[in-house]
């Protein structure tokens, strides 16, 4: 059996390795600054836990390695731009969005995402990070350095935010946790609440993996996938994705058979 080398020894990297013990996989997490020479990648299928990262000897070498399973997809979904314009090829509802080039956009912003905007970094700005709230009397927050490198969304008064947990294998076939129930502090996820006697929750849990399993199908992608939704009356705006294993689906390491881990790392190597 393959082992697997993981972009990124943080948290997840490391709940990676742990899942793979029982199975005999030797999981590998490795920190971007690391010596390519001293990486065993070459024998392995590669994977991360991170979506963006630096450009180091031992990136610039994986980034082009044939084993990095999903290697051309986590660029798109870094990208906010160009994880945007994804759900809009795919017709997924997401909240109303443009890019933000220049100053001179911001009347045309107000009139159509009207009067609070959130702008959002392109790229990184996780944790409520990156992230303004802004309507024309403090649109001077942001600065000249962003313009280009952040979007504007229309600002949503959503009832509360859920996510979907599911995994793609190679052969197309899927996999999906029940829908959780986010409880954030200070933009930060603090729990995640399941409970499929949720009057709501199969109608939820139907939407979220056709939307999700849409995507997946799209990018080819293999390997588990989160998707956070804000909800809204009966509908599901998509707000963002994470090519990758998730906070919001820590609970399955104790709540089911399988955890998030396990599946990716059978998914990864194509394992039952």
């Amino acid at each position: 059996m393959k082992q697997v080398c993981v972009l990124g020894n943080g948290q997840l990297g490391r709940m990676l390795r742990q899942a793979g013990e029982p199975l005999g996989i030797a999981v590998w997490p490795v920190g971007l600054d690391a010596e390519p020479a001293a990486v065993p990648f070459q024998q392995s299928v590669i994977t991360a836990e991170i979506e963006r990262w630096p450009e180091t000897a031992l990136t610039r070498e994986l980034a082009r390695h044939p084993a990095f399973v999903n290697r051309d997809v986590f660029p798109i979904i870094a990208d906010r731009l160009t994880q945007k314009q994804l759900f809009d090829k795919l017709h997924l509802p997401t909240a109303p969005w443009q890019l933000l080039a220049e100053r001179s956009e911001w009347p045309a912003v107000f009139d159509r995402l009207g009067e609070l905007a959130i702008v959002k970094r392109r790229t990184g700005g996780y944790d409520g990070r990156g992230q303004w709230i802004i309507t024309e009397s403090n649109q001077r927050d942001i600065t000249d350095d962003l313009f280009g490198e952040v979007i504007a969304e229309k600002f949503i008064p959503f009832d509360y935010e859920v996510s979907i947990v599911g995994a793609r294998f190679k052969n197309g076939e899927k996999r999906f946790y029940p829908v959780t129930h986010n409880l954030q502090q200070n933009g930060i996820l603090r729990y995640s609440v399941t409970d499929i006697s949720f009057p709501q929750q199969k109608s939820q849990q139907t939407q979220a993996e056709s939307m999700l399993g849409k995507i997946m199908d799209k990018l080819e992608y293999v390997g588990v996938m989160a998707m956070e939704r804000f909800v809204v009356g009966d509908k599901l705006l998509i707000n963002e994705l994470a090519p990758r294993v998730h906070n919001s689906g820590h609970w399955t390491q104790l709540g089911c058979a399988i955890s998030q881990f396990e599946l990716h790392l059978r998914a990864l190597l194509d394992l039952p």
